[in-house]
C-alpha cells in the first residue's frame, strides 16, 4: 500500500552507506528506505591486513550491517544487484526481483582489475597445488586464506606465495603475510609490482622507505612484472615470460568497476566508475547518487581508498536527507591528501601524508633505530584505536 512516503533504496553495504544506515531511523516519516547488500556482515578495509597477519579475529573487523538497518528501522534485503533501468527507476536484482526507487544510493565497492587469462583460475580458486584469491571481496579472500593455512601443516617444504599488485593495499598485505608465515621455515614471499618501483606517484621517499620494510620482512620486491597467465601445477607467468611458482597467490591489483554499470544508464568516467557530482548526485541523473570506489567525483578525482569511502559517508547521508526534503544537495570537497596508516606487518606502523613518511624506515633518517621503532609501534596503537572505533560505531 502506497503510504505517500518516498521509496530509497541503498544499493551496497560499503564503508559510505555505513553512516546513511545509521542516520537514516530519523527520516521514517518521510522514507521507506531499503539496503540491499549481498552480505549480512561487511568488512572494514583497515583492519584486513590486521585479520591475515594474525593480530586480529575475523569477527573483529566485521559489521553487522542487517543488525544496524534493523536498529535504524530499515528494511534489510540480502542480494545483490545485477543492473539498473534509470529511466524506469528499477533495480534489477540477483534473485530475479527487482526494486523500485523515487530515490537511490549505489556504495557497491570496486572489484580488483584481473588480466582476462588469469580471472578463470582466480574465480576457482585453485590451479594445481596454487591457491588464488582476490582481495576483495573479503568472505573470498578469507575462506580461501583459512583453507591455505588449515593446509599448511601437511605440506613440508618451503612455502612459495605471491601478491600481485603492489600499490599501498598490496603492500600491507605482502608484510602481513610475511609476519604470519614468519616460523615457516625457507618462506619466500613475493610483491610482484607493475611499475618501476613501488607508489611511483608519491614522493621518492615514501617508496624506498616502503622498499626497505619488504627487504627487511623478507618480501622480495619484483618490480617491472605483469601477470599474464597462471599454468598447472601452481605457476605465475608474467607478460616477459618470467615464471613465480608458488602455493598462494592474491591479487590487489587496481580497482576495477562492477560489470553491471557498464550497461547502467548512468554516466561514466572513462574507467567505468559512476561519474558524480561533487554532491555526489550522478552527472546523468540527478536521483541517483553513489559514494565509496564505484564512483568518481569529476571535479575532485582521488584514489580509490577505503578513507575517503569513510569520508563520503555523512556528507551522502546528509545530501539523500536533502534529497528527500525536496532540497537542494550540498557540495562535498575532499581533503587533498588524507593521512595513511599503513600497518607494517608486525604490530607497527608508518604514517604517511603530502609526500611524508614516518615510522618504519622512513624515520630511522632523523630518529635513528630505536626513537623509529618506538614511533611505529605508537603509530599501530593510533591506528587500531581508530579501526575498533570505527567498527564499534556500527
Amino acid at each position: 500500500m502506497d503510504d505517500g512516503r518516498r521509496r530509497l533504496v541503498l544499493l551496497g553495504g560499503g564503508h559510505s552507506h555505513l553512516a546513511v544506515v545509521a542516520a537514516a531511523g530519523q527520516w521514517t516519516a518521510a522514507a521507506e528506505v531499503t539496503l540491499v547488500s549481498p552480505d549480512v556482515r561487511t568488512a572494514y578495509s583497515g583492519m584486513v591486513p590486521g585479520v591475515i597477519a594474525g593480530h586480529y579475529a575475523i569477527d573483529d573487523c566485521l559489521i553487522d550491517v542487517a543488525r544496524l538497518a534493523a536498529r535504524s528501522k530499515v528494511r534489510f534485503l540480502q542480494a545483490a544487484a545485477t543492473g539498473l533501468d534509470p529511466l524506469r527507476r528499477i533495480v534489477r536484482l540477483d534473485d530475479g526481483g527487482t526494486l523500485d526507487y523515487d530515490l537511490l544510493s549505489i556504495d557497491v565497492g570496486a572489484t580488483p582489475r584481473i588480466p582476462d587469462a588469469v580471472a578463470g583460475a582466480v574465480l576457482h580458486g585453485q590451479c594445481g597445488g596454487l591457491t588464488l584469491a582476490p582481495c576483495k571481496p573479503f568472505p573470498l579472500l578469507i575462506e580461501r586464506l583459512d583453507r591455505f593455512f588449515a593446509s599448511l601443516p601437511g605440506q613440508p617444504g618451503p612455502i612459495e606465495a605471491c601478491v600481485v599488485g603492489a600499490g599501498l593495499a598490496g603492500i600491507e598485505v605482502a608484510l602481513a603475510l610475511a609476519f604470519r608465515l614468519r616460523h615457516r621455515p625457507s618462506t619466500r614471499i613475493r610483491l610482484l609490482s607493475g611499475e618501476a618501483r613501488l607508489l611511483p606517484a608519491a614522493a621518492h621517499g615514501i617508496g624506498s622507505a616502503l622498499e626497505r620494510a619488504c627487504h627487511e620482512a623478507g618480501v622480495e620486491v619484483v618490480p617491472d612484472c605483469r601477470i599474464a597467465t597462471v599454468e598447472p601445477p601452481g605457476t605465475l607467468v608474467a607478460a616477459d615470460g618470467r615464471r613465480f611458482p608458488a602455493r598462494l597467490a592474491l591479487f590487489a591489483t587496481g580497482a576495477a568497476a562492477p560489470a553491471w554499470l557498464a550497461h547502467s544508464g548512468l554516466m561514466l568516467d572513462p574507467r567505468g566508475f559512476i561519474a558524480v557530482e561533487p554532491t555526489l548526485a550522478s552527472v546523468s541523473h540527478p536521483e541517483v547518487f553513489a559514494a565509496g570506489d564505484c564512483a568518481s567525483v569529476l571535479q575532485h578525482p582521488r584514489p580509490k581508498a577505503g578513507v575517503y569511502a569513510v569520508r563520503q559517508g555523512l556528507p551522502l547521508a546528509d545530501n539523500l536527507r536533502r534529497a528527500l526534503a525536496g532540497e537542494r544537495p550540498v557540495p562535498f570537497s575532499p581533503q587533498r591528501e588524507a593521512l595513511a596508516l599503513a600497518a607494517l606487518g608486525p604490530r607497527s606502523a608508518i604514517a604517511i601524508r603530502n609526500g611524508w613518511a614516518l615510522g618504519g624506515p622512513a624515520g630511522r633518517r632523523w630518529l635513528g633505530h630505536g626513537l623509529s621503532g618506538r614511533l611505529s609501534r605508537q603509530l599501530w596503537r593510533w591506528k587500531d584505536r581508530i579501526d575498533q572505533a570505527f567498527v564499534g560505531r556500527y
